[in-house]
């Protein structure tokens, strides 16, 4: 068995009102080494958030097609 393969990351930024950018989150998320990351403009009165919820499906199908790999979600705070 060869070297562990470096955790995968996934990340999620949200604002809620389209006055609002995500930039300063994305940037925050590519730093800390997040290869793909989801982000939306959605209130934080809607329940259902696609974004976030295509983030989560991933994190789950990475975890089930390779139990070993390591697979963190992050997100910031906004």
């Amino acid at each position: 068995m060869g070297p562990a393969a470096p955790p995968i990351r996934i990340g999620y930024a949200r604002c809620s009102t389209m006055g609002q950018e995500l930039d300063s989150q994305l940037v925050a998320l590519r730093a800390a080494g997040c290869t793909r990351v989801f982000s939306e403009k959605i209130s934080t009165r809607v329940k259902v958030r696609p974004e976030l919820a295509a983030a989560l499906a991933l994190c789950r199908d990475i975890r089930s097609a390779a139990p070993g790999q390591t697979v963190s979600n992050a997100h910031t705070p906004g």
